[in-house]
């Protein structure tokens, strides 16, 4: 050939050559080697600047003030306009203006002859809605902290959610009964006590939690038998343009009907894409909004704490005797069922972690690596957290 480059015939090859020759011996394998290969071991997932998010969230072993009900706390939520609103088991609510330096006292309400039952803010911070089991709905214009409208209703009322966002003509509150799986929606800036619509066929048992996700216009809610359900604000059907699965089977959404409980509180994250359920059964579990899959399960049941103590993790460990006081409590409020507030898990403003009220104090859990980032209020072993809200940012003057 022109190229120089020798060519050999079956013919010219020497029999006493034999097979071809391995490598050289500098690229010859270890015999050892051969054979299927391991797996290669995972990479461990890591969130960048997981130290800036962490200063931004409460970092207090203890408490340094107390701000007062006369009967145990039942609710407390944040609203963007900065102000913090808290209801108690006898029926009073409390408005407090977020300072520069702690909280202000602003209004109190003596606002149900029973137990605050629901509490929730719009998604624009401007309203406010309290319901009892004495049949009444009562809302509240939050800047003003003055009660504008009072809604006499012919059921006794579940949960109470609005569904609107600023801009919107109407400012509709969903209100569900407590005996029957029926939803009422309500225009409270024409002040009619008449719903403007009432949806009987989304859920076969009665609704007992619903949180709207301002991002996508939608409603998340869930009944008695653990179904959960998205609801468009406007039209009431499934939100499809929101959403990117077609039927429910193809999503994780059936996982508290399987487990056989119900969700006792819903939260969402700022931007929508995921939201957390305290169940009934003592675990909290995320979902991604958008595909309906859970994202991660945590147990937080009195089973699982006692195996956690019994683990010798220095994090997560008690004095012995502590830990039966406190164990002790909480099957005191188990027993109590519904009686007690609900728990509930919160989202941070970034929506990297959620924040779960414990036996053992407020985890910090960062939902990239699956690890606990911090406990809040371990020590505090004269109070059991339940109910918790979470305010970001700067007060504005």
């Amino acid at each position: 050939m022109s190229d120089g480059v020798e060519k050999r015939s079956l013919e010219d090859v020497d029999p006493e050559e034999g097979p071809p020759r391995p490598p050289a011996d500098g690229q010859k394998e270890d015999e050892a080697d051969v054979g299927p290969q391991p797996p290669k071991p995972k990479r461990r997932k890591v969130l960048q600047f997981e130290q800036q998010y962490l200063d931004a969230l409460p970092s207090g072993q203890m408490y340094e003030k107390s701000y007062m009900h006369r009967d145990t706390v039942t609710h407390v939520l944040t609203t963007p306009t900065d102000f913090i609103i808290t209801g108690s088991a006898d029926g009073h609510l409390k408005f407090w203006k977020k300072q520069e330096v702690g909280i202000e006292f602003v209004k109190h309400y003596r606002s149900h002859v029973g137990a605050v039952d629901g509490l929730a803010a719009s998604h624009d911070g401007a309203l406010c809605v309290s319901i009892s089991h004495d049949r009444t709905v009562k809302v509240y214009d939050v800047v003003g902290f003055d009660m504008i409208m009072m809604l006499k209703l012919p059921y006794t009322p579940g949960v109470a959610e609005w569904v609107f966002k600023k801009g919107d003509a109407a400012s509709k509150l969903a209100v569900s009964d407590l005996n029957s799986p029926a939803v009422y929606i309500y225009d409270v800036s024409t002040g009619s006590e008449e719903p403007i619509a009432t949806l009987t066929t989304l859920h076969t048992s009665p609704v007992v939690v619903m949180k709207f996700n301002a991002a996508v216009d939608t409603v998340i809610s869930s009944d008695t038998k653990g179904f959960i359900e998205y609801w468009s604000s406007d039209d009431y059907k499934h939100p499809s343009g929101a959403v990117k699965f077609t039927m429910k089977l193809d999503t994780d959404l059936y996982v508290l009907a399987k487990a056989k409980t119900a969700a006792r509180s819903l939260e969402v994250s700022k931007d929508g894409s995921q939201f957390a359920v305290f169940a009934a059964d003592g675990r909290v579990r995320v979902w991604r909004f958008a595909s309906g899959k859970l994202r991660r399960s945590y147990d937080e049941s009195l089973e699982a704490a006692h195996d956690l103590q019994k683990s010798g993790a220095e994090q997560f460990v008690l004095e012995d005797i502590d830990f039966g006081r406190r164990y002790a409590l909480d099957k005191e409020i188990r027993a109590a069922g519904d009686r007690v507030p609900a728990s509930n898990a919160v989202f941070d403003e970034s929506g990297n972690f959620i924040l779960v009220p414990t036996l053992l104090g407020i985890k910090v859990i960062n939902l990239t690596t699956n690890a606990v980032s911090r406990m809040i209020g371990k020590p505090e072993n004269t109070e059991r957290f339940l109910r918790i809200a979470l305010w970001q940012g700067l007060p504005k003057k």
